[in-house]
């Protein structure tokens, strides 16, 4: 299964026409996202950060009464008894993802059993992402994503060899999906920029420049500052038909979202809607 990611386009239109295409939810770096998300449809979401301030847990929490699934990732104890406590005092249940990007291996088990025996959680499942950061990780992207997600699995598989349930192993990367998607045991892929790809990925053979389908006007440069994948770091942008490709979404997203900068929606040459980023993050 694919999980869409937000934050390679910030737009809950996008997000809500990938869960209809077939994703099994979105998702975002904050609560408020996740309720904008499901003011449009959407049931399903994870906030795929383990914020660990306490002052999330009540938005968490709202997020939750609206959402017929909604599950956060989690790297420490605090925030598993914390979450579970103000869960429970609502009458919700939250999932939780153990992260293993931030998550000591000789944590995890413990994680897992405070989470199987705290109110108010469930432990949803384990999460990673370990995507190409240098030119020779992107030369066999594919061979990243298997390794990383052979780990992903032997740690899940721990978790389910102490008599605890783990359904989700979820893998995170556009590049590396298919090589994660090679091993036995990995139930979902989060991928942020295939909804629109962009020309870092064209150069590393993901796909062709054809099919990346965002693009600014050339006068318009500003709003790819940033906008460099971390192996190709010297380029920005690829000219294409008078527009200019970004090298890397995700960032020309944010700027979009910061500027406040409408997408325009063309189909077949004509406009046939225009979108609002949004995506926006949560505050104290």
């Amino acid at each position: 299964m694919t999980r869409a990611h937000l934050k390679a386009h910030r737009t809950t239109e996008l997000a809500a026409r990938q869960v209809a295409a077939g994703a099994v939810g979105v998702s975002v770096h904050s609560a408020q996202a996740a309720r904008d998300l499901a003011a449009v449809g959407v049931t399903d979401v994870v906030v795929a950060w383990p914020w660990r301030e306490p002052w999330r847990w009540p938005l968490y929490v709202g997020a939750a009464h609206e959402l017929e699934h909604f599950a956060v990732h989690v790297d420490d104890a605090e925030t598993i008894t914390g979450l579970g406590r103000a869960a429970a005092a609502a009458g919700v249940q939250i999932g939780v993802r153990i992260d293993l990007r931030h998550t000591p291996a000789a944590d995890v088990l413990t994680l897992a059993r405070l989470t199987e025996s705290t109110a108010g959680v469930r432990l949803d499942g384990v999460t990673g992402y370990h995507g190409p950061e240098t030119a020779e990780d992107i030369k066999d992207f594919s061979l990243l994503g298997r390794r990383h997600a052979e780990e992903l699995v032997a740690t899940a598989e721990s978790i389910r060899a102490d008599g605890i349930e783990c359904p989700v192993v979820s893998a995170g990367g556009t590049p590396t999906a298919l090589g994660a998607l090679s091993v036995n045991g990995i139930t979902e892929i989060v991928a942020g920029a295939y909804a629109t790809l962009d020309a870092g990925l064209a150069a590393a053979g993901v796909c062709d420049l054809a099919e990346v389908a965002i693009s600014v006007a050339g006068d318009r440069a500003d709003l790819l500052a940033d906008c460099a994948q971390p192996w190709d770091p010297d380029s920005v942008s690829v000219p294409r038909d008078g527009r200019l490709l970004p090298g890397h979404v995700c960032p020309l997203a944010v700027n979009l979202m910061r500027g406040k900068v409408e997408i325009t929606v063309i189909d077949g040459g004509a406009t046939v809607d225009r979108w609002l980023p949004q995506g926006r993050p949560d505050r104290e």
